[in-house]
């Protein structure tokens, strides 16, 4: 079988949705906003993706930060006697882009807000660990979904970059197991985003999976939850956020 060409429209829209998801290495991502400077179609695709993605980021709520989050801000400036204006400045910078990276991130929205945990030790970490995932297509290497999981409120993230449906197939998306194997999470739509927040098992697994996968079942039928039946159209690496 040879790979199908990917369509150069899916090629860019997918490129887009990264760029606003913020999934792409540096060197990837400055090419993409010198594409988006100069290509007022590419730029186009950017901001449609950012306003869909919004929507998510309505739905939360403004958290104040703690106090320790600026300790650690302060302690990883390294910063030089009696600069305060120097320490001024990184607090500013630091605000600023916390709210610039929400905005652009706003499709990664499972990071819903939520009440800081009590502290239990100095080094404990807040909160949880955002998961993500580009998928791509088995057949032609085109980015097919966008995936982010958070493992602090159990909420998956899902945005199909294009559609997946084919013939009378449904997507089922699925983890791949640290140790091999993989644990059905259920039948998902293929071409519209959509959020879901995993049971408790679910959760576990997936806070601990190395990959996704999407196999195409039919109409109708749920497979074993360690085996698709159908084949197997799109996978990717999670990778934390």
């Amino acid at each position: 079988m040879t790979d199908s060409p990917i369509d150069p429209a899916d090629h860019d829209r997918a490129l887009a949705g990264e760029l606003a998801l913020r999934v792409l290495s540096a060197e990837e991502e400055r090419a993409a906003r010198a594409r988006e400077r100069s290509d007022p179609a590419f730029a186009a695709e950017v901001e449609a993706w950012n306003e869909h993605l919004a929507t998510f980021a309505a739905e939360i709520a403004p958290v104040t930060p703690s106090s320790g989050v600026w300790l650690r801000v302060e302690s990883a400036i390294q910063p030089v006697a009696n600069d305060n204006g120097r320490v001024a400045f990184w607090r500013t910078w630091a605000v600023a882009s916390t709210a610039l990276l929400a905005a652009s991130v706003a499709g990664v929205a499972i990071l819903l807000a939520r009440p800081e945990p009590a502290p239990i030790a100095p080094s404990a970490p807040e909160g949880g660990v955002t998961r993500v995932a580009t998928l791509s297509l088995t057949d032609g290497g085109a980015p097919a979904v966008a995936l982010a999981y958070d493992t602090a409120t159990g909420k998956l993230f899902i945005a199909p970059m294009t559609a997946l449906s084919r013939g009378a197939g449904v997507p089922h998306l699925w983890l791949v197991k640290p140790e091999g194997g993989v644990q059905l999470v259920g039948a998902i739509d293929g071409s519209a985003t959509s959020r879901r927040t995993l049971t408790a098992l679910l959760a576990d697994e997936a806070g601990h999976a190395k990959a996704v996968a999407i196999s195409l079942e039919a109409p109708g039928h749920t497979p074993a939850a360690d085996a698709p039946d159908g084949p197997v159209v799109a996978t990717g690496d999670l990778q934390p956020l």
